[in-house]
Formats: C-alpha cells, structure tokens, sequence
C-alpha cells in the first residue's frame, strides 16, 4: 500500500512559493553580463562551475516534498523553453516567480485563479503577438556573433568562433560540438551528410542536456524497408554486439517489437544503439537513403536489393567518424564512403539537373548534390581542465542554439528591453472581468523581471534603471556590462525572439498550473 502525505491550499502555497524562491534564486544569479557563477556536483563526481541556467536548474532537488513539486512544475516548464529555443531557462523562471508571487497575494485577496489565468493567458496571447510583430530578421554576420557572444555570457571569442563556424557551413549547413584532447578550441570543415529525420525514441538520447543522441566510430544499416520484428535485425544485432561499435539503424519505419526490442539494449546498457525513421515518402526517400549509404559505404538495402537484412555482414555496414542525432535531424561526420564513388554520383546528379524541365524534380536534385558535397563545422572544445572544458562546451551550445532560433523568428533588442517595450499592448488586451484585468496586470509588472534581475545581479538598484528605461523609447535601454544607457540594437545587445516568446509563455504556463492548483498528494 502506497503512503501519501496530503496538503490544501492552507498551507501549500506557502510551500509551493518557497520551493518556487529557492530554485529562482539559484538560476536567477546567473542572468546578465554580470550574473555569477554556480558550483555544482553531483554525487561521487568532480565539482564543476557554470552560469548556464538550464544546468543549474537541473541540479535543483529540495528535500520538502510540496516545495519540490512546486519547483519541479516550474523546471519542467521553463526548460522546455531550452529545448524549443536553445536558451531562455533563465528568463522563464525569473518571470515565471514574478507571475506566481502576484498572483498568489491577489489570491488571498479574494481574487479568482481561474479568472486570473484567464486574464494572464490573454496578455501571453497579446504580448507574442506583438514580439513577433516588431521582430527583426538577422542578416549580417555581425548580428549572429553579437547573438552568439551574449547567450555566450558575453564571451566575444565564442561570439566570433560561432559566427565563422555559421559562415562556413551555410545557412542550411550542420554544426556539431566536440570534446578536444588539447587545451586548444578549434573549428574544421570536415565532410558530412544530413538527414532531416531524429530518433526514434527518446530512450536513444545520450545527452539529456541538450536531447542529443552521440556516439563515437558508429555502424550504420541503411535500408528503406519496414522493421517490425526483431528477426529482421537479429543478425545484425549478434554481428554488432561482438564487434563492440555503436549502430545507428536507418529504415523506412522501426516500430513494434523491433523498437521494443532496440530500447531495452540501449536501457539495459547491453549494446549502443539508435534507430532513426527515414524521411519523406516514395523516390525522394529511396534516393535520400541511397546517397547517405554511399556517403557512408554502406550497402543500402533497398527492397529490391538482393541481399536480405538477414543475410547481412559487417562489411555491409557503412562508418562515420562520428554522428549526432537530435529530434529531427541526423548528422553524420566524416562517413567512410569512397570518395571517387560519390563524386560520380554528383556528376549524374548534374546532368540529370540538365537534362529536366521539372523545377521541382531540380530543387530535389539539388538537395541531393547540397548533401553530398557540403561538409559539417566541428568545433573542438578545448581547456586546461575538465571543469573548464564543460563549462566552455555548455556556453559553445547555447550560442549555437540562440543562433538557430534568431535565424527562424529574428531579433528584438535585449537586456529585458523588448518585454518592456511590449507592454503597450496589454492597454487593449480583451478581458470580461476584474480579475481577469489583474491577470494582465500581473504579466505587465512581471514583464519587467529579468531587467530587474539583471540590475540586482549588477550591484544596481532595480527601481532606478527601470524607471529610468521606461523614461526612454524604442530600442533605448541599459547595457549593463558597460553601465551606460544606449540603442541596443545598434550595440549589439539582442536578444532571439523566439526564446524571449518561449520563455515567456512557458512561464506563464508553469506559472498558471500552480495558480491554480488547490491540494497536492505526493508518495512518501
């Protein structure tokens, strides 16, 4: 029999905020230029220092049951905006305290949770509205080395390595991050291949900070047949497991007992293991597998092939120095595959781009040769220590990312300004009560959180430089690594949009879930 403990509204709110204060304020410290660093350790392990929220806020356990839950509803939450934006994790859950402090005093006033959810859903909707509306599309070079050195924590030579490392791959290209075995942080143009298709199953993933699956001198079995049953692989998997080297299983579909069968090696620990559904449909997706197997020399068994997958032997099975796997896309560095064999390939490739009329049957010709001719930025990440090294990769990944995220939704300026700035539109926001109007008033003073974070982080005083940014208009606001009062956009401080839209509704989502929230259970 399960033992619980119970708690109401009496008494949870006050422990739901506190669990709520003790995380902020550990991932608060680190916003800004000048936020400070967090050692952390876990058990048995070396002691390492970060300033990357997201990492910090992972490490947050509180020994009270209720002020964990409270904590870890906001976690989850404020960390899904790292995970759709690449940054931000910070920004949520200084703005998602903001949100629940309010609301929790206009609560014990006598106000509605729901109507104040209601009325805070209202102002989100509005304010994203607006980000979008006033957002700005990155187009020089300049712009992703000032976006990469803030998320950077205001490093210019992260700032500058990611920009090249952006130029040289393309905007379409693919940027992996790698571990140095020197104290050195350098940038190759190595040979490559992407595939517009993720894992399988989130069991595969190797790196939960970043939702990435890694592995060193991978095999690789192509073929765009449907794996079902376990039979089908069973061969490969016996050769594989002697062998020692990781497989990466590329097919039209894995699914069943097949995928079952995958996960349980890869929790068990018994084999390294992904499985990764092919993209598109038909020919584009025969021809897309044919080319990585030969990127790769792999033999691609096709379902006209005359080798069966039971048949299969090692050689049949294509290598890559490395390969990388997110949700939705695979990166294979520096594939095995004869490089005589694929300039052949590009050369058909062309003529048969020649010899079409089809403009779309050329697009998918020229994504074919793009491909197979474009290589991958590696950034190797060096340090005198490991500690350093960790903490150097952690800031090369947000910069990486808050990059990626700039180059889909633009900029907007940064420093807390655009939030700020944005505020105009909840004057008009639509509401049908009074206590759905305090939940908009609830998001307009939060809106102004992470400017005043940044100012206490500073030694400043918040009131001061909040008055005296809302005295200013348009981009005007306080960069605080210099301590003057400047355009940001012109300085460079800008922020993505699309993590200051993330972190924003991902706060007021964490935030609205525990407004609203009158008792809690929890197995003790």
């Amino acid at each position: 029999m399960l033992k619980c403990k119970f708690e109401d509204r009496t008494n949870l709110n006050e422990k739901v905020l506190n669990g709520v204060n003790r995380l902020a304020d550990s991932v608060a410290s680190t916003l800004g230029p000048k936020g400070r660093n967090v050692i952390l350790q876990e058990k048995g392990k070396d002691p390492f220092i970060t300033k990357d929220g997201v990492t910090v806020s992972a490490f947050v356990h509180i020994e009270d049951e209720f002020e964990n839950a409270g904590a870890q509803i906001i976690k989850q939450a404020t960390s899904q905006t790292n995970a759709v934006a690449g940054d931000g994790t910070t920004t949520a859950t200084v703005l998602a305290r903001a949100i629940l402090v309010k609301a929790q005093r206009y609560i014990a006033a006598g106000a509605s949770p729901t109507e104040l959810k209601r009325g805070i859903d209202a102002a989100v909707e509005s304010l994203t509205a607006k980000l979008l509306d006033i957002a700005i599309q990155i187009e020089t070079l300049e712009d992703v080395e000032n976006i990469a050195t803030i998320s950077a924590n205001n490093d210019k030579t992260i700032g500058k390595l990611v920009a090249t490392a952006v130029d040289k791959a393309g905007k379409d290209g693919s940027i992996t991050i790698e571990e140095s075995k020197t104290i050195t942080t350098t940038l190759d143009l190595i040979e490559g291949f992407r595939v517009e298709a993720g894992y399988a199953a989130s069991a595969f993933v190797t790196d939960d900070r970043r939702a990435t699956t890694h592995y060193e001198s991978p095999l690789l079995l192509v073929t765009d047949t449907k794996i079902e049953n376990v039979e089908q692989i069973l061969p490969v998997l016996e050769l594989v497991s002697r062998d020692g080297r990781p497989l990466i299983i590329v097919a039209e579909e894995i699914e069943g007992q097949a995928l079952a069968a995958l996960i349980m090696n890869t929790v068990r620990g018994s084999m390294k293991i992904a499985a990764v559904k092919a993209p598109f449909y038909g020919d584009r997706r025969r021809n897309i597998l044919a080319d990585l197997a030969l990127s790769t020399g792999a033999e691609f068994f096709s379902r006209d092939s005359t080798i069966s997958l039971k048949d299969i032997k090692l050689e049949n099975l294509g290598q890559s120095r490395s390969i990388e796997i997110t949700k939705t896309n695979t990166t294979v560095i520096g594939g095995w595959g004869n490089s005589t064999e694929i300039d052949s390939r590009i050369e058909l490739l062309k003529s048969e781009m020649i010899e079409t009329d089809d403009i779309r049957e050329c697009d998918k010709l020229q994504e074919r040769i793009t491909k197979l001719a474009s290589g991958v930025a590696v950034i190797r990440v060096g340090a005198p220590t490991a500690v350093e090294m960790i903490e150097k990769k952690h800031r090369i990944e947000d910069a990486l990312e808050a990059v990626k995220s700039a180059q889909e939704e633009g900029i907007v300026p940064g420093g807390g300004v655009a939030l700020i700035r944005c505020s105009t539109v909840l004057s008009v926001a639509q509401v049908e009560n009074e206590d759905q109007q305090l939940g908009v008033e609830i998001i307009r003073e939060a809106l102004t959180s992470p400017l005043r974070q940044m100012a206490i982080n500073c030694g400043l005083s918040p009131d001061l430089i909040l008055n005296m940014v809302e005295a200013e208009a348009g981009n005007m606001g306080y960069d605080f690594r210099n301590d003057i009062f400047t355009d940001m956009l012109d300085a460079g401080i800008i922020d993505p949009v699309k993590v200051t839209r993330s972190a924003l509704q991902n706060a007021a989502s964490a935030a609205g879930i525990l407004i609203t929230t009158s008792h809690a259970i929890v197995e003790v």
